[in-house]
């Protein structure tokens, strides 16, 4: 485990930068929702969304028989691009995405002129498209309304509690039976190393490293061990063997010190991940609990309720 960083002091970010920050790209909506729809981001990291331009950050910056190119058009078709794509000159670059721009409204339009919007299976990716737009519109704008400064801090404040409980460094042998562990218990009072022992005789992932497990707070294993772990001195072994879920240990403790708590800047990007998920629950729940909901032949068969197995 990498100790956590030492505390620099409190560091205050401006409620708009949190928020613009924990926005950056769209597709972490699909990610933390397991959606079955791709929602791509639509802009560099970094640079504002194209929704979120004004009309005079927006400019159209082509037409082509009436119909109008913008900016944000041309920064969505870039985003799509892929990496090595997107090394040239930005000048160079922008001048490629107005012309694949150009070209996509024209097919646009040829398609319509040949009625091709009337057909029933594009109508359908129509809609689809409309709502994916709509939906990460509607996501982006409600996660812009509720990541305020207050509900960040309320998180780092917590964090910053928890950090500063006492950590132990040790080290473990996991053995699969109370007497093999009583055995090495007894190799360690007469004098043999815990290192090579867990080398030799671990069953557990850490065998390599000599059981380390790093520093580590009682939250972090499961109650047996952490009891068991805090309850020694540095320097200390177990005198019996502690059994958990995971088999019996024999554990060294080496070090105990009180952790720190990372800075607001460190912090912010697991906070704003966090409160992203809070949101999206908050909202979807909030909607499905309103809405009338029916799964029709999700297994092949007849209608089923959400969640029915």
């Amino acid at each position: 485990m990498t100790p956590l960083p030492r505390t620099r002091g409190p560091c205050r970010i401006p409620a708009r930068r949190l928020a613009s920050m924990a926005l950056i790209g769209a597709g972490v909506l699909a990610t933390l929702l397991g959606s079955q729809t791709e929602v791509r981001p639509q802009t560099p990291p970094g640079a504002p969304s194209p929704s979120q331009l004004a009309p005079a950050e927006d400019p159209v910056v082509a037409r082509a028989n009436g119909g109008e190119v913008r900016r944000s058009d041309v920064m969505r078709l870039l985003a799509q691009l892929p990496a090595e794509a997107r090394g040239m000159p930005p000048e160079q670059l922008f001048a490629v995405g107005v012309e694949r721009a150009i070209d996509r409204l024209l097919v646009a339009e040829a398609a319509r002129n040949e009625g091709l919007g009337d057909d029933p299976d594009v109508r359908r990716r129509l809609e689809a498209a409309e709502t994916d737009v709509l939906w990460e519109a509607y996501l982006q704008g409600r996660i812009r309304q509720e990541l305020s400064e207050a509900r960040i801090r309320g998180a780092y404040d917590k964090i910053a509690a928890a950090a500063t409980e006492d950590e132990v460094k040790a080290r473990h042998i996991l053995l699969a039976g109370e007497q093999e562990a009583r055995a090495v218990i007894r190799e360690l009072e007469g004098g043999s190393d815990f290192q090579k022992l867990a080398r030799a005789k671990s069953v557990g992932p850490s065998r390599e490293s000599g059981g380390d497990l790093g520093y580590f707070r009682r939250a972090q294993m499961v109650a047996e061990f952490s009891e068991a772990a805090f309850a020694m001195a540095p320097g200390e072994f177990s005198k019996a063997p502690v059994k958990t879920r995971f088999g019996w240990h024999v554990i060294l403790v080496e070090k105990r010190r009180r952790a720190e708590a990372p800075t607001m800047q460190e912090a912010l990007p697991g906070i704003q991940q966090a409160i992203t998920r809070e949101i999206l629950a908050e909202v979807l729940g909030g909607l499905r609990e309103s809405a009338d909901i029916e799964v029709v032949g999700a297994d092949g068969g007849g209608p089923a309720r959400p969640g029915a197995r």
